[in-house]
């Protein structure tokens, strides 16, 4: 992947630096040893932003550059590609100390030393564990799913729902009869080829039965966005779901009908905060939280750590932008909501001098 030149005034500013000053050589001294020394400092720190094509836009990247190196002239800051790194990135990475930054688990970039902070493949059950071990609340039981497995109704309650253990996009999500789990094993697992979670299930609906989530992505457990993700319609009766082998339950099912707002709730974004802190080596969360029926309770159920969460500007979310028929203003609201690339910006300036290693 080739990555852009410097533009116009990125030149201007770069030959200010290699061509001599006008005057004599007593008057270029004086303006390296005065003002200018006061202006142009040396970096200090190096940061490597790794860009994984279509599920970011490069153009976040190099706007949150601009921002560091405005904010903060002791860090250096490249962008590389996550898919096809440079030799020069890796070279150029630790001749200071340094932070790798990648809100994608890393793909092909091999860091030579730093502190890494990259997103990481880590299943729907090991997330679940993480978070109950930090007191966070989530749907009260899981497992995974294997052959005979008996739960009893009385614990588990008449339903639960089996999911993908590495899953995307509500793919593969079903509502089972707990009663009827020991039988469907080999329907729910393709034969035992897919490995499976089995979660308890927390009803979710608003006043007029359509389910509701909310997505939160975060950076270092900073919101970037809150948007409420709802159904147009009422699902159907839970025992309709449960019996039908292509029925849909997850909130964010494909195909079915449903709309995306930004909204205001502080209890949710105070939740977030708290389930990134049970994940501080990966740097960006899209957090799936809801509320039950009914009552303020939240849940977190999942937090999306692998990175494909990037929907400011992903393909995935424009695509789903595009579908939805939502507003073209909103993907410009997503940015504008809590000043998501200037959030980006201070949070790397932040984590770049605490931890460049």
């Amino acid at each position: 992947m080739r990555y852009p030149a410097l533009s116009g005034p990125q030149r201007e500013v770069a030959r200010s630096l290699v061509e001599p000053a006008p005057g004599s050589d007593e008057d270029r001294r004086a303006l390296i040893d005065g003002p200018l020394a006061s202006v142009v400092e040396p970096h200090t720190r190096n940061l490597l932003i790794l860009h994984t094509p279509k599920l970011q836009d490069i153009a976040d990247w190099l706007t949150v550059k601009d921002k560091i190196a405005a904010r903060a002239p002791d860090i250096e800051v490249r962008i590389d590609s996550n898919l096809e790194p440079s030799p020069e990135a890796g070279r150029w990475q630790v001749t200071r100390p340094s932070v790798v930054f990648s809100p994608f688990r890393l793909v092909a970039y091999r860091p030579r030393g730093g502190t890494i902070y990259a997103g990481k493949d880590l299943g729907k059950g090991a997330q679940w564990v993480r978070m109950r071990a930090h007191g966070l609340p989530v749907p009260p039981r899981t497992r995974r799913l294997v052959p005979a497995l008996r739960l009893d109704p009385r614990l588990w309650g008449e339903y639960v729902i089996v999911k993908p253990t590495q899953g995307l996009l509500g793919r593969g999500v079903r509502l089972v009869r707990t009663d009827e789990l020991d039988q469907r094993y080999a329907e729910l697992s393709g034969d035992g080829h897919r490995r499976m979670t089995v979660q308890q299930y927390v009803d979710h609906v608003d006043a007029e039965g359509r389910p509701h989530l909310y997505r939160v992505l975060t950076i270092f457990g900073e919101p970037l966005y809150l948007a409420e993700v709802k159904w147009d319609e009422p699902r159907k009766d839970l025992a309709d779901i449960a019996a039908d082998p292509a029925g849909r339950i997850a909130s964010n099912s494909q195909g079915v009908p449903r709309r995306l707002r930004l909204v205001s709730a502080p209890d949710v974004l105070a939740l977030a905060r708290c389930a990134a802190a049970a994940f501080p080596e990966i740097p960006c969360l899209g957090q799936d939280i809801i509320r039950g029926t009914g009552t303020d309770q939240l849940f977190v159920l999942e937090t999306n750590p692998a990175g494909y969460s990037w929907h400011l500007s992903s393909d995935l979310g424009r695509n789903f932008t595009r579908q939805a028929k939502i507003d073209p203003e909103l993907e410009k609201a997503m940015y504008d909501q809590f000043g998501a690339l200037d959030v980006v910006a201070e949070q790397l300036i932040a984590r770049t001098r605490s931890d460049a290693s």
